[in-house]
């Protein structure tokens, strides 16, 4: 299999400088904020956007020139690329000629695929009258009989809610693993991360942190990172001196890693109910609770309006005006040093 390796990419107004390496046979998500410029890469390392100047190499060649039928890859988004018109059966089909492989083993891998994504019913069907979730099986059932040595993928589970993206993700990337593909995608929600080897965080068009995903998770560089591994509530604060002050609350901090304004970073695990009778370090209002994976996910409000994220007992009785009070430990919580605004800036020099 290839590996992928991008040095100097700039493309106008969207990436600057970035400069990334993607193994082998590994996983890479690149998460970032709403146009971070992830989905401009993916299309870059595609083929499908010229850059104004840097190279993409797949092994040791440079491929700036190729156009995207000539990449070795696979570039895929949640839309299923072939006519409407077309039966699941010959988009099936279809893909299984691309291989180098006679007729008997074509009909086997489609075979297989029909089965392993549940889609015997579906075959006859034009792509054109598939649900959401049908689509996605069809696209996925698609990409397992390429068996690509890269796939580029942007968001290809988006059409799917979250309980099926989990899944999904597991099937697909444990499959593409086996088969040794190099996998560079741009992941629709977090959930896909427990698949990945390593994230690359974008923002504003440039990396900012890199590593597994529990790393970026626990120690993330800035608000763009810790958003991108998971839920965070992004809690201005002020430093003065050897305190921390915020909406939330004051804590003494010795040493500060910086003075003035910054952020604190705020994981939704990093707060606890008070017991009864316990003195508690703050009271917000629940305005959003969903529950999922034994837990509640709440959104709370404390006052100006400030939203909190907080993870509650499953077993707890949990409604809309409801007010809890909480605990926590700044111990836990990720400072960060506010910077000035540089979107769309190029660097001066």
């Amino acid at each position: 299999m290839l590996d992928v390796s991008l040095h100097n990419i700039a493309s106008r107004f969207a990436l600057f400088d970035v400069t990334v390496a993607f193994a082998r046979s590994t996983h890479t998500a690149i998460v970032g904020p709403a146009g971070c410029g992830a989905s401009t890469l993916l299309r870059i390392i595609a083929g499908e956007l010229r850059l104004e100047s840097g190279e993409v190499r797949i092994g040791a060649r440079v491929v700036n020139e190729l156009k995207r039928g000539r990449r070795p890859l696979l570039y895929t988004t949640s839309s299923i690329d072939a006519p409407g018109r077309w039966s699941v059966r010959h988009l099936l089909v279809a893909a299984a000629r691309q291989r180098s492989i006679d007729r008997e083993d074509r009909q086997q891998e489609v075979d297989l695929a029909v089965t392993k994504w549940r889609l015997g019913a579906l075959l006859d069907r034009r792509i054109d009258t598939l649900s959401s979730t049908e689509g996605t099986w069809a696209n996925l059932a698609r990409i397992e009989i390429l068996k690509p040595a890269i796939l580029v993928a942007d968001r290809i589970l988006e059409r799917v809610n979250l309980s099926a993206c989990v899944d999904l993700a597991d099937e697909l990337y444990r499959t593409l693993r086996v088969l040794g593909t190099t996998v560079i995608t741009a992941p629709s929600s977090v959930v896909e991360l427990g698949a990945t080897d390593r994230v690359v965080v974008l923002d504003a068009g440039r990396v900012v942190q890199e590593g597994i995903p529990s790393e970026v998770y626990g120690d993330p560089s800035s608000a763009a990172a810790a958003a991108a591994t998971g839920d965070v509530s992004i809690v201005p604060v002020t430093i003065r001196g050897d305190v921390v002050e915020s909406v939330i609350g004051s804590w003494p901090i010795v040493p500060a890693p910086f003075q003035g304004e910054g952020v604190a970073l705020i994981r939704p695990d990093d707060f606890s109910v008070a017991a009864p009778g316990e003195e508690s370090d703050l009271i917000f209002s629940v305005e959003e609770a969903s529950f999922y994976g034994g837990a509640w996910h709440v959104r709370g409000v404390l006052s100006g309006a400030f939203l909190l994220r907080v993870t509650l007992p499953g077993n707890m009785s949990i409604h809309k005006g409801k007010l809890m009070a909480l605990r926590y430990d700044p111990a836990r919580f990720r400072l960060v040093r506010r910077k000035p605004e540089t979107r769309n800036q190029k660097p001066e020099g």
